[in-house]
């Protein structure tokens, strides 16, 4: 091989050396990208799953409630439970309302 044919060949080389670069780096971007939107994904699932099960603390406390007002035998204690499950009830509608605006569904 003489020394043209060589440099030709040295070219060629780093042009291929080039465009698998450029496509390595391709990928990798491709792939930070779909590992950040893996990890958007869970931590979305984790807020979702915290903010149901929420709900469903919140729709406990409520029956909590109105099995305390029904069993109530104190006079004092009546306005107690009646306020408390106004509370629990507006608490409870407030946060059905937001888990519709954000598009969060369960089964409650």
């Amino acid at each position: 091989m003489d020394k043209v044919e060589k440099n030709k060949k040295t070219i060629i080389d780093k042009k291929m050396i080039n465009q698998y670069v450029q496509i390595i780096k391709i990928k990798i971007q491709a792939f930070k990208h779909k590992r950040q939107a893996e990890k958007e994904r869970i931590k979305t699932k984790n807020q979702n799953e915290h903010f149901v099960s929420l709900i469903e603390k919140t729709k406990l406390e409520l029956e909590q409630s109105k099995n305390f007002f029904a069993n109530v035998t104190d006079p004092d204690l009546v306005d107690y439970a009646a306020h408390k499950i106004l509370a629990n009830q507006y608490f409870y509608n407030y946060l059905l309302k937001k888990a519709k605006k954000e598009n969060i569904k369960a089964e409650l």
